[in-house]
């Protein structure tokens, strides 16, 4: 098709994905009348109409919404091709796959500072536990809880990572936790299932063997939470002493929220990291490098803030 065809499927498949002329002209970067016309030209080329024309505005036909996947995927697929192959990606989208937990408790303290530094960008975050491919997704970076960077991934070291009881002051103060003896006989304990391949991640039974406390039959037996998300509302909840991982809980612990009655020779450090990782030899503009600074800027201070809190 000629040059002012492919335009005209732009404009289609925007003003049907957004749902009016004006959104698809404003995303676009061009006026009203010129999508209303690349509309029209396409509709011409086609020999068939692909709106119905309402009061309300524009409304897809038929046979138009059972090709809008297809059309919308076609134009992903564009873009994809054209940054990959432009020396300097242009525009503000930064696409980042994270763990539920980094996006729970880390992103939400630091975000006003990203728009400070980059303005508003279009930050776009696919929470999830599961490993996404980089050379297949939309993605520009993912930050995962991980070992060793493959070989074809770039990639640096957000912050570390291990586990420590944490609760709340009254909590400590209710069963008399302190920094003495480790005793959590007749303490209620909270079990949390984490899904993770670290081989030194370690649960309640592991981390009582590995400190020398033992953990009786009933506090093995006491309810578990099956969490994909974070344990820092259940420890500030006051229910239960959470084993809390190191990245989740240390701004609570550094603003005194949580404690950790036992202090810091109740830590046990994990092999794994939160890492940065990006498809190696991919080109980005600005505003992904700008991205990737500010995450690694953040995480550096905040590795200090550890080193202090954990002996890391």
């Amino acid at each position: 098709m000629h040059l002012s065809h492919l335009n005209g499927w732009r404009a289609v498949e925007a003003v049907h994905r957004l749902g009016t002329i004006a959104e698809a002209a404003e995303e676009l970067g061009v006026t009203r009348a010129a999508v209303t016309a690349q509309v029209r030209g396409l509709e011409e080329r086609l020999g068939r109409p692909l709106f119905t024309r309402t009061p309300g505005g524009l409304a897809p036909t038929a046979e138009l919404g059972a090709v809008a996947g297809r059309l919308t995927g076609a134009m992903t697929a564009l873009a994809g091709a054209q940054e990959a192959l432009s020396t300097e990606p242009a525009g503000n989208r930064v696409a980042v796959s994270v763990t539920q937990t980094f996006a729970e408790t880390w992103l939400p303290r630091h975000l006003p500072d990203l728009f400070a530094r980059l303005g508003q960008i279009d930050l776009n975050l696919n929470t999830t536990w599961d490993v996404v491919d980089l050379h297949g997704a939309e993605l520009h970076f993912a930050i995962r809880y991980m070992g060793e960077i493959g070989d074809d991934l770039a990639g640096l070291p957000l912050l570390p990572s291990g586990v420590v009881p944490v609760c709340t002051p009254d909590f400590a103060a209710r069963y008399g936790l302190g920094e003495g003896a480790m005793d959590v006989s007749g303490v209620p304990l909270v079990h949390i299932d984490v899904p993770t391949t670290d081989p030194d991640w370690a649960d309640w039974g592991r981390w009582g063997r590995e400190m020398g406390v033992p953990i009786d039959e009933a506090q093995s037996a006491q309810p578990r939470y099956a969490l994909t998300g974070s344990g820092v509302r259940l420890a500030q909840s006051g229910v239960g002493l959470v084993l809390g991982g190191l990245s989740e809980i240390f701004a609570s612990v550094a603003q005194s929220t949580l404690i950790m009655p036992f202090g810091q020779k109740s830590v046990f450090p994990a092999s794994y990291e939160h890492k940065l990782i990006w498809v190696d030899g991919r080109r980005f503009g600005a505003v992904q490098r700008g991205f990737r600074d500010w995450v690694a800027d953040r995480a550096q201070a905040d590795r200090r803030v550890m080193a202090g809190l954990f002996g890391l």
